[in-house]
C-alpha cells in the first residue's frame, strides 16, 4: 500500500511561511515609513536652508541699493572725487547685479558691502571738510578783501593769502586712488597665481589701485609705500633691513615699496608682497602713502 503524506506536519510548514511572510510585510512597512519620515524631514530642512538664502539675499540687496540712494545724495564740485564716487557706484551696481543674478558668494558679498561702507564715509567726511574748508575760505576772502582797502592791513593780507594759496596746492598734490582691491595669492606648482581666503595657503598679498587724474602735483617718478597691517596690529616686514620712511609726520614700518612713473593721468599699478611666515587669521588693512600722505586704504580677511 502506498504511504499518505503527513497532513499535520504539512498545515504546520505552511502556518511558518505565512508567519515569515507577515514579519517582513511589517519590516517593510516600517522601513518605508522611517524613509518617508526622513525624506520629510529633508525636505523641511532644505526647505529653511533656501528661505534663509533668500533672506540673506535679500538684506544684501537692500544694503547696496541703500548705498546707492545715499551716493545719489553726495555732492562735490571736486572733480576728481566725483570720478572716484561715480567708480564706486559703478562698483556697487557691479555686486548689486551679481547678488540679484545669484552668480555671487552672499558671505563674500557682505564681506564686501562692509568695505564699501566704510570707503562711503570716508567720502561723506572728506566732503563735510571741504565743504567747510570752502566756507572758512569764503569768509577769510571777504576779510582780505575788507583788509585790502587798508594801507595798513596790506602787507598782511598778502602774506596770509599766499600761504593759504600754498597749503592748498599742497593739499590739492596729494596723490589718491580712485580704486583699490587687496587680497591673499597662492602659487600653483606651474607658478600661476590663485586668489585665495585661506590663511593656510596664503603666500603672498596683492594690492591692485588705479592712481586717479591729478593735474595739480609735478608729473613724474612716484614712490609708493605700502603697509599690510596684520589682525594683531603689526605690520609685515618688508625684505629690506631698512624698512622705514616718514608718513603723516612720523617714522614708520613697511612692507614693500614701488617706483611708478605719474604723468597726471589715470595708472594702474599693482603691488606684491610675499610673505615671510604664516599669515594668521583676521582682517589685514593695506594702506598705501605717496611722499609721505596716505594715497588710498582699504582691507581683507582670511579665515
Amino acid at each position: 500500500m502506498e504511504q499518505q503524506p503527513n497532513a499535520p506536519e504539512s498545515k504546520g510548514r505552511s502556518n511558518t511561511a505565512l508567519l515569515a511572510l507577515v514579519v517582513l510585510l511589517l519590516i517593510s512597512n516600517v522601513v518605508m515609513l522611517y524613509l518617508l519620515m526622513q525624506k520629510n524631514k529633508d525636505v523641511q530642512t532644505t526647505g529653511q536652508e533656501l528661505a534663509k538664502v533668500s533672506s540673506d539675499k535679500d538684506n544684501v540687496t537692500k544694503l547696496l541699493e541703500d548705498m546707492l540712494a545715499q551716493y545719489d545724495t553726495l555732492n562735490t564740485d571736486n572733480e576728481q572725487l566725483r570720478t572716484e564716487i561715480s567708480a564706486q557706484k559703478q562698483q556697487i551696481e557691479d555686486l548689486l547685479q551679481k547678488v540679484k543674478n545669484g552668480t555671487y558668494s552672499l558671505a563674500r558679498a557682505e564681506k564686501e558691502v562692509t568695505t564699501l561702507k566704510k570707503i562711503m564715509k570716508g567720502y561723506v567726511f572728506t566732503i563735510d571738510s571741504l565743504n567747510t574748508l570752502n566756507k572758512e575760505l569764503t569768509a577769510e576772502n571777504l576779510q582780505t578783501k575788507q583788509q585790502l582797502g587798508e594801507v595798513t592791513g596790506q602787507k598782511v593780507a598778502l602774506e596770509q593769502q599766499t600761504e593759504e594759496q600754498r597749503a592748498l596746492i599742497a593739499k590739492g598734490s596729494i596723490l589718491s586712488a580712485t580704486t583699490h582691491t587687496a587680497g591673499a595669492l597662492f602659487l600653483r606648482n606651474n607658478g600661476k597665481q590663485v586668489d585665495t581666503d585661506r590663511a593656510s595657503k596664503a603666500e603672498m598679498v596683492k594690492s591692485c589701485f588705479v592712481l586717479g587724474e591729478n593735474r595739480v602735483t609735478m608729473p613724474g617718478n612716484k614712490m609708493i609705500h605700502m603697509r599690510i597691517i596684520s589682525p594683531d596690529g603689526s605690520v609685515l616686514p618688508a625684505g629690506d633691513s631698512d624698512n622705514r620712511f616718514t608718513y603723516n609726520g612720523v617714522q614708520g614700518e613697511y612692507s614693500v615699496k614701488r617706483e611708478v612713473n605719474y604723468q597726471n593721468q589715470p595708472l594702474d599699478v599693482c603691488m606684491f608682497y610675499t610673505a615671510t611666515g604664516k599669515l594668521a587669521n583676521g582682517q589685514y588693512i593695506v594702506e598705501l602713502y605717496e611722499s609721505g600722505a596716505l594715497v588710498s586704504k582699504t582691507t581683507f580677511d582670511l579665515k
